[in-house]
Protein backbone atom coordinates (compact mmCIF):
# COMPACT_ATOMS: atom_id res chain seq x y z
CA UNK A 1 0.00 0.00 0.00
CA UNK A 2 1.33 3.57 -1.04
CA UNK A 3 1.96 5.69 2.44
CA UNK A 4 0.92 9.12 -0.35
CA UNK A 5 -2.24 7.40 -1.31
CA UNK A 6 -3.39 6.92 2.58
CA UNK A 7 -5.24 10.36 2.84
CA UNK A 8 -7.24 9.49 -0.28
CA UNK A 9 -8.01 6.48 1.10
CA UNK A 10 -9.13 8.37 4.69
CA UNK A 11 -11.23 10.76 2.87
CA UNK A 12 -12.94 8.02 0.55
CA UNK A 13 -13.81 6.19 3.72
CA UNK A 14 -15.22 9.21 5.57
CA UNK A 15 -17.51 9.58 2.24
CA UNK A 16 -19.07 6.43 2.49
CA UNK A 17 -22.03 7.40 4.54
CA UNK A 18 -22.19 10.69 2.89
CA UNK A 19 -21.93 9.84 -0.90
CA UNK A 20 -23.93 6.38 -3.20
CA UNK A 21 -21.83 3.57 -3.28
CA UNK A 22 -21.38 3.98 -7.16
CA UNK A 23 -19.60 7.75 -6.98
CA UNK A 24 -17.34 6.37 -4.34
CA UNK A 25 -16.25 3.59 -6.49
CA UNK A 26 -15.88 6.06 -9.44
CA UNK A 27 -13.82 8.12 -7.08
CA UNK A 28 -12.00 5.44 -6.28
CA UNK A 29 -11.57 4.56 -9.79
CA UNK A 30 -10.06 7.72 -10.69
CA UNK A 31 -8.44 8.73 -7.58
CA UNK A 32 -6.31 5.47 -6.94
CA UNK A 33 -6.28 3.69 -10.03
CA UNK A 34 -2.54 3.45 -11.15
CA UNK A 35 -3.57 4.58 -14.27
CA UNK A 36 -5.21 8.14 -13.40
CA UNK A 37 -4.16 11.67 -13.85
CA UNK A 38 -3.46 11.41 -10.25
CA UNK A 39 -1.04 9.20 -9.84
CA UNK A 40 0.77 10.20 -13.01
CA UNK A 41 0.92 13.42 -11.16
CA UNK A 42 2.15 12.34 -8.52
CA UNK A 43 4.41 9.68 -9.83
CA UNK A 44 6.09 12.53 -11.89
CA UNK A 45 6.78 15.36 -8.61
CA UNK A 46 8.07 12.16 -6.28
CA UNK A 47 10.51 11.15 -9.08
CA UNK A 48 11.38 14.75 -9.27
CA UNK A 49 11.83 14.90 -5.61
CA UNK A 50 14.11 12.03 -5.45
CA UNK A 51 16.52 12.92 -8.38
CA UNK A 52 16.88 16.78 -6.52
CA UNK A 53 17.52 15.20 -2.89
CA UNK A 54 20.10 12.71 -4.95
CA UNK A 55 21.49 15.60 -6.38
CA UNK A 56 21.94 17.57 -2.95
CA UNK A 57 23.16 14.22 -0.63
CA UNK A 58 26.98 14.44 -2.33
CA UNK A 59 26.80 18.62 -1.57
CA UNK A 60 25.59 18.36 1.15
CA UNK A 61 26.95 15.60 2.94
CA UNK A 62 30.77 16.92 4.19
CA UNK A 63 29.00 20.20 5.48
CA UNK A 64 27.22 17.84 7.63
CA UNK A 65 30.15 15.90 8.60
CA UNK A 66 31.95 19.10 9.15
CA UNK A 67 29.28 20.45 11.45
CA UNK A 68 29.02 17.00 13.51
CA UNK A 69 32.58 17.51 13.36
CA UNK A 70 32.40 20.69 15.10
CA UNK A 71 29.33 20.17 17.40
CA UNK A 72 31.40 17.12 18.42
CA UNK A 73 34.54 19.23 19.35
CA UNK A 74 33.04 22.20 21.44
CA UNK A 75 29.76 21.62 22.86
CA UNK A 76 29.74 24.76 24.11
CA UNK A 77 28.65 25.95 21.09
CA UNK A 78 25.55 23.29 21.11
CA UNK A 79 24.34 24.66 24.71
CA UNK A 80 24.51 28.06 23.28
CA UNK A 81 22.31 27.22 20.51
CA UNK A 82 19.93 25.22 22.82
CA UNK A 83 19.35 28.18 25.27
CA UNK A 84 18.79 30.44 21.74
CA UNK A 85 16.25 28.14 20.52
CA UNK A 86 14.18 27.91 24.08
CA UNK A 87 14.62 31.46 23.63
CA UNK A 88 13.27 31.85 20.99
CA UNK A 89 10.18 29.44 21.81
CA UNK A 90 9.75 31.22 24.79
CA UNK A 91 8.92 34.07 23.02
CA UNK A 92 6.93 32.72 20.45
CA UNK A 93 4.85 31.16 23.12
CA UNK A 94 4.82 34.60 24.74
CA UNK A 95 3.75 36.12 21.32
CA UNK A 96 0.82 33.48 20.98
CA UNK A 97 -0.69 34.56 24.79
CA UNK A 98 -0.17 38.19 23.73
CA UNK A 99 -2.56 37.18 20.88
CA UNK A 100 -5.24 35.34 22.46
CA UNK A 101 -5.20 37.74 25.12
CA UNK A 102 -5.48 40.87 22.26
CA UNK A 103 -8.20 38.49 20.22
CA UNK A 104 -10.29 38.01 23.86
CA UNK A 105 -9.83 41.99 24.48
CA UNK A 106 -11.44 43.32 21.58
CA UNK A 107 -13.82 40.58 21.95
CA UNK A 108 -15.05 41.54 25.36
CA UNK A 109 -15.16 45.32 24.20
CA UNK A 110 -16.72 45.04 20.98
CA UNK A 111 -19.44 43.09 23.00
CA UNK A 112 -19.72 45.77 25.34
CA UNK A 113 -19.95 48.43 22.65
CA UNK A 114 -22.44 46.36 20.62
CA UNK A 115 -24.98 45.97 23.80
CA UNK A 116 -24.36 49.58 24.81
CA UNK A 117 -25.87 50.28 21.54
CA UNK A 118 -28.56 47.74 21.98
CA UNK A 119 -29.49 49.29 25.44
CA UNK A 120 -29.68 52.59 24.02
CA UNK A 121 -31.79 51.50 21.36
CA UNK A 122 -34.39 49.45 23.59
CA UNK A 123 -34.60 52.81 25.90
CA UNK A 124 -35.23 55.01 22.52
CA UNK A 125 -37.69 52.64 21.63
CA UNK A 126 -39.19 52.36 24.79
CA UNK A 127 -39.16 55.70 26.02
CA UNK A 128 -39.79 57.69 22.52
CA UNK A 129 -37.16 59.73 20.42
CA UNK A 130 -38.21 63.01 22.07
CA UNK A 131 -38.38 62.21 25.45
CA UNK A 132 -34.92 60.33 24.98
CA UNK A 133 -33.31 63.49 23.50
CA UNK A 134 -34.40 65.50 26.17
CA UNK A 135 -33.05 63.00 29.19
CA UNK A 136 -30.44 62.73 27.04
CA UNK A 137 -29.62 66.02 27.06
CA UNK A 138 -30.25 66.14 30.68
CA UNK A 139 -27.52 64.19 31.14
CA UNK A 140 -25.20 65.21 29.13
CA UNK A 141 -25.67 68.84 30.76
CA UNK A 142 -24.88 66.52 34.24
CA UNK A 143 -21.88 65.68 32.99
CA UNK A 144 -20.54 68.44 31.45
CA UNK A 145 -21.52 70.21 34.39
CA UNK A 146 -19.38 67.65 36.70
CA UNK A 147 -16.53 67.86 34.14
CA UNK A 148 -16.50 71.82 33.99
CA UNK A 149 -16.25 71.06 37.83
CA UNK A 150 -13.21 68.85 37.91
CA UNK A 151 -11.14 71.24 35.36
CA UNK A 152 -11.91 74.32 37.91
CA UNK A 153 -10.34 72.29 40.51
CA UNK A 154 -7.39 70.67 38.39
CA UNK A 155 -6.34 74.63 37.15
CA UNK A 156 -6.60 76.02 40.85
CA UNK A 157 -4.62 73.16 41.89
CA UNK A 158 -2.09 73.83 39.10
CA UNK A 159 -2.32 77.26 39.64
CA UNK A 160 -1.20 77.12 43.61
CA UNK A 161 1.60 74.95 43.21
CA UNK A 162 3.03 77.19 40.34
CA UNK A 163 3.07 80.15 43.01
CA UNK A 164 4.55 77.55 45.74
CA UNK A 165 7.37 76.81 43.16
CA UNK A 166 7.51 80.79 42.38
CA UNK A 167 7.69 81.72 45.86
CA UNK A 168 10.59 78.87 46.28
CA UNK A 169 12.57 80.23 43.13
CA UNK A 170 11.91 76.81 41.44
CA UNK A 171 9.80 78.23 38.58
CA UNK A 172 10.34 75.33 36.04
CA UNK A 173 8.04 76.44 33.62
CA UNK A 174 9.20 80.44 32.94
CA UNK A 175 12.78 79.50 31.97
CA UNK A 176 13.48 80.25 28.15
Amino acid sequence: MDPFNLPIEWALQLLTGVLPDPYLSLARQHLLSPDSTLQSCKRHIMSTIEAFISTLIPILQPLVERLTAYIYASPDVVILAGVLLLLVMVLQVLSWMRRVLMFFTRLAFTLVFWAGMAAVASWVYRRGVEQSASDAMFWASKASGYGLGIWNFFMTEWQRYEAQDKARGHAKYDRP
